[in-house]
């Protein structure tokens, strides 16, 4: 069978897995959803917000505004053809990530998808995505055989370091040629055995600080505060910078509470009106036209081919070397 061939039975039988694995993801949402973001859950993810999301938070409604004008001048750059200009807008980021958003982003990567993934301390090992291609009976049908024959080979005497030798020539460093070779010998036990794949808060806070201002002149006026309040409502008081940003300051973190505390209600009112399930079957949904080549990248796909030919490959090649 010529690796065209091959290419082409992988390509076919990943598109089909894939389908079968959105599928069961799309069943996972609306228990995720209710698990997630009904008010217990919500409580729970929404408590990440009482750190530094007190200052993330505002940050981002501040910065929203400048980002969304320099969005607009990248379109408008682009029609002037000034690509240079247009790029450099582009590269602005839309804020800072929040401690929310990253807890929501390791739920969504290790309960829904069940994905290979990194967060902190925190990793996600299983792939499912993997596990369904590689139960796939055409995938099954090309690589259990091979699988079989090296477990075979795996009870000859020292084994272990001819296969660790010749997979040197695949893998830079000792440690990775180790874990390679135990990869493939486990894979092999498991597969003989059981025969499958097992807004503006500066402006509001520059307000706030003149009225705070006049009410302290009018308090400690030293005629009184009925002529006091007379005097400054002619002469208003003027308002000393550590005031400004003592205010400002304040209510910068006052917006962050508040917008951390509001998550604990919008969160299942979405969940109630069926807004975060919709937002997650739309994720999939982009995520199927990736897998299946139905999307503008093809990144995604390709490398699961890539991972089942070459598996394929090496597992000829071991095999009939070491024999």
């Amino acid at each position: 069978m010529s690796d065209e061939v091959v290419v082409a039975q992988i390509r076919a039988a990943v598109n089909d897995a894939t389908r079968c694995y959105l599928a069961e993801r799309r069943a996972r949402v609306a228990p995720f959803t209710r698990r997630h973001f009904s008010f217990r859950g919500a409580l729970r993810i929404n408590r990440w917000a009482l750190g530094k999301d007190l200052l993330r938070t505002p940050t981002n409604v501040l910065w929203s505004i400048p980002y969304l004008l320099a969005r607009g001048g990248a379109a408008l750059s682009r029609k002037l053809r000034l690509d240079t200009f247009a790029q450099q807008l582009d590269r602005l980021p839309p804020g800072f990530k929040t401690d929310v958003e990253r807890e929501i982003e390791w739920l969504i990567y290790s309960e829904l998808l069940e994905l290979p993934f990194n967060r902190e301390g925190r990793c996600c090992a299983r792939d499912a995505l993997l596990e369904t291609i590689l139960a796939h009976p055409t995938i099954s049908q090309l690589l259990i055989p091979e699988l079989i024959r090296l477990d075979d080979l795996a009870h000859h005497q020292n084994f272990r370091q001819r296969l660790e030798k010749y997979l040197s020539t695949y893998a830079s460093s000792r440690t990775a040629v180790a874990d390679l070779s135990g990869s493939l010998l486990g894979l092999a036990a498991g597969i003989a055995t059981f025969q499958q794949f097992t807004p503006g808060a500066v402006a509001i806070g520059g307000a706030t600080a003149t009225v705070l201002a006049n009410h302290l002149a009018i308090a400690n006026f030293m005629l009184g505060p009925t002529l006091g309040s007379m005097y400054y409502g002619l002469f208003p008081a003027t308002v000393s910078a550590g005031l400004l940003v003592t205010t400002t300051g304040g209510l910068i973190v006052a917006l962050g509470v508040l917008t951390a505390g509001a998550g604990v209600i919008a969160d299942p009112l979405q969940q109630a009106m069926g807004l975060h399930e919709r937002k997650l079957l739309k994720l999939l949904d982009a995520l199927e036209d990736e897998l299946t080549c139905q999307g503008n990248g093809y990144r995604l796909h390709d490398a699961y081919v890539a991972r089942i030919f070459d598996l394929w490959d090496l597992l000829q090649v071991v095999t009939r070397t070491l024999s």
